[in-house]
């Protein structure tokens, strides 16, 4: 992902899963955007996160992408595909799939396999290619074995899974994810994380996860920051979460061990500044005591 500003023509549309161009978009009544001229574009395979505190925009540019709202001013292209175009609406979803924060209302089955299958019957799938889409979603998600399960025996992560399964089993080439783990625990907000990140890396599959977690947005390739429905901030996380000052006059914080390596710094300690994991930090501080 990346800011642009150089010309390009729809030729090239297809090269990339998502782009944006001058995206605006108001609530009615709204006295200002929502959403104010983003220019912005998802490639293919690419792991995006995008943060921002309550109000900035964060959220509203998911729903953009998935043509459930459509841009006041603007173009968002999906695969290619303007989302203003109403013919194109079915097939943009198809191809950008939505998961939301809470499991439980996305879940109209009473059987695991049913609800991944309930998008395929309505697409008129035909039933054998249904059969195998199931059983392959369901494995990529690590849920076969609850198949034949009632989804409300299955703990929250379990649920966002399935609701994961059913997303990919309509074959999209971007998964968003609208806060997705926000009323898990940590067990379960791992589960999904894990399911994401192998999707991602093995299937090539594109991820955008809009999220209050910063271990879960250190953890994608590119990054984006948004405040007053603005890009404030871009890059990868080291390169946003560095700047330290910056993102807490945003709202947000840095994971707590970038935020360690900013108070060592402080006081003087010559550790690393784009320090984001645990075992990162080990490795500076064995580094540090070895030169003692």
């Amino acid at each position: 992902c990346f800011l642009y500003t150089e010309e390009w023509s729809v030729s090239n549309l297809n090269d990339n899963r998502i782009i944006t161009s001058e995206l605006c978009y108001a609530y009615p009544e709204a006295e200002k955007n929502a959403v104010d001229h983003v220019n912005m574009r998802v490639k293919k395979g690419e792991f995006l996160a995008i943060l921002g505190h309550n109000g900035s925009g964060k959220s509203t540019v998911d729903k953009l992408y998935n043509a459930l709202y459509v841009p006041s001013e603007g173009t968002v292209w999906v695969v290619g595909m303007d989302t203003r175009d109403d013919d194109l609406v079915f097939d943009i979803r198809q191809h950008a799939g939505m998961v939301f924060q809470n499991p439980d209302t996305q879940i109209v089955a009473t059987v695991v396999e049913e609800d991944v299958a309930f998008g395929l019957e309505n697409n008129g799938v035909p039933p054998k290619e249904i059969r195998v889409r199931i059983d392959e979603a369901l494995a990529a998600v690590q849920m076969s074995q609850f198949a034949k399960k009632a989804p409300h025996m299955l703990s929250g992560g379990q649920k966002q899974r399935v609701a994961i399964a059913g997303v990919l089993a309509m074959k999209p080439d971007v998964i968003i994810l609208d806060e997705s783990t926000a009323m898990l625990d940590p067990s379960g907000r791992r589960e999904v994380m894990n399911t994401v990140h192998r999707l991602n890396r093995e299937e090539g599959i594109s991820v955008v996860i809009i999220t209050h977690y910063m271990s879960e947005a250190a953890t994608a390739d590119y990054m984006i920051v948004m405040d007053e429905g603005r890009i404030a901030m871009s890059g990868t996380p080291r390169e946003v979460f560095t700047k330290v000052e910056q993102v807490r006059a945003l709202g947000l914080d840095v994971p707590p061990m970038t935020d360690l390596a900013h108070m060592l710094r402080a006081d003087g300690v010559d550790v690393r500044a784009d320090v984001l994991t645990v075992d990162e930090m080990v490795e500076e501080v064995c580094r540090l005591s070895s030169s003692i």
